[in-house]
């Protein structure tokens, strides 16, 4: 596998892949099989979680598994965690996060050379801000024009709207690439009664934890958010509010996306497949 558009370049340029805490360490003993209880204390929120108990960073750990895409020769070269750098990646690739979160749900100014205004805003973890995020790909960044300085493909939300797409895809697709993994990433929407994916306004309710909870978290103890928010606790809660799972991350892309189900509406009695 060598890059994102080696099998597309002969239409480049017009096909481009458009691409602290108070951090409480649960009990541990030698039984690795055991689970610990974590609490983080994000201003006046504790988000707790259980996970087996580790001596390592909870901010290092191993590589993320959980992809798709796997079947589209040159996609990429296997899932990384940007906040580890470029470990695991083969050479000439770059650990590329799959994020576009930005701070009140604005639109990422990817193109828009630093703007911020009520449309768009700088990213969380993407862009300037790529190693602050625990989810991306092993990419070969040298094919394909890019506004970012580590040449990585464009991050981009699958459920976003056509007219939100529009100025971030600039005419290529949302593809997702990490799979939502359903025995973690899903919860029962207490409004509505249905299944539904995860949100960082869920951890805020209280209605799920963090952690290793969520199998593709972004920031498992919002160490990045933190750094983000440099002791504003407002900036430090809307950046939880931001986080999502696998299904709000992506690449823009030129080629067809792959097929993802979405495997927590699978859990709905009345789900309707949207893979052939």
């Amino acid at each position: 596998m060598h890059g994102l558009l080696r099998r597309f370049s002969c239409l480049l340029p017009c096909c481009v892949l458009i691409a602290c805490t108070d951090r409480a360490t649960g009990d541990t003993d030698n039984d690795n099989t055991s689970t610990s209880t974590t609490t983080t204390t994000v201003g006046t929120l504790e988000v707790t979680s259980t996970t087996a108990p580790t001596t390592t960073d909870p901010t290092t750990g191993p590589t993320p598994t959980s992809t798709t895409g796997d079947g589209l020769p040159g996609v990429h070269a296997g899932a990384c965690k940007p906040i580890d750098g470029d470990v695991g990646c083969p050479a000439e690739h770059v650990c590329c996060s799959d994020d576009p979160a930005t701070s009140q749900g604005r639109l990422p100014n990817y193109w828009e050379d630093g703007k911020v205004d009520d449309v768009f805003g700088n990213p969380l973890f993407s862009s300037i801000n790529n190693e602050l995020s625990h989810w991306g790909f092993c990419i070969d960044v040298g094919e394909f024009p890019s506004p970012f300085a580590n040449g990585c493909p464009i991050p981009c939300n699958p459920t976003w709207s056509e007219d939100q797409l529009a100025p971030i895809c600039q005419g290529s697709q949302c593809c997702p690439f990490t799979a939502v993994d359903p025995a973690k990433d899903c919860i029962l929407d207490p409004d509505s009664g249905r299944w539904r994916t995860a949100r960082g306004q869920d951890v805020i309710d209280k209605l799920t934890g963090w952690g290793d909870e969520l199998a593709t978290n972004q920031d498992p103890f919002a160490d990045s958010c933190t750094k983000l928010a440099n002791g504003d606790q407002d900036a430090l809660i809307d950046c939880i509010r931001q986080l999502g799972v696998a299904d709000q991350r992506g690449y823009c892309f030129a080629d067809p996306c792959p097929c993802v189900e979405d495997v927590c509406d699978q859990k709905n009695p009345d789900w309707v497949p949207r893979c052939p």
